[in-house]
């Protein structure tokens, strides 16, 4: 019922891909696991291009694809984990395959409470294939928060 207090959460997930609605995530997660003194995730999912069909007869190398895309990955886990108020605790974690099933499986096995993400992504890190957030909405088996920059009216 409104006015009656809701529990805290106690362990907050946020993914990161460095998108507009991924910055409005992570500045929402800090909010959250500051307020309720919450543990903080931060979740960056890189695609799994070694096993990708799409380069089996390419002249590419997959490998060094792959080290690129986890490079970059790791980059941008680093510095999201750098922005992290020094007061709050940080996990980093890091996965490899597509976005939100990666996201529903780091929820279940560390046992967040919500995760907080944004509602589009770049797909250049983690391969956007498909609503990541919608995959999220409907799999995860705790509080989903989705973020959404508005559009701007003045273009």
């Amino acid at each position: 019922m409104l006015g009656e207090p809701r529990p805290p959460f106690r362990h907050v997930l946020t993914a990161i891909d460095g998108s507009p609605h991924a910055e409005l995530a992570f500045d929402a997660a800090v909010r959250i696991a500051q307020r309720d003194n919450a543990r903080l995730t931060l979740l960056v999912v890189a695609p799994d291009l070694t096993g990708d069909a799409r380069f089996a007869w390419a002249t590419v190398n997959p490998a060094a694809l792959q080290q690129d895309a986890d490079n970059a990955a790791e980059r941008l886990l680093r510095e999201a984990a750098d922005a992290v108020p020094p007061d709050l605790p940080v996990t980093k974690r890091f996965r490899r395959g597509h976005p939100g099933q990666e996201i529903v499986a780091q929820a279940a096995e560390e046992d967040h409470d919500v995760v907080v993400l944004g509602a589009r992504g770049l797909g250049r890190v983690i391969g956007m294939m498909g609503s990541v957030s919608q995959h999220v909405l409907r799999h995860a088996e705790c509080v989903v928060i989705v973020t959404h920059v508005p559009q701007d009216d003045t273009s």
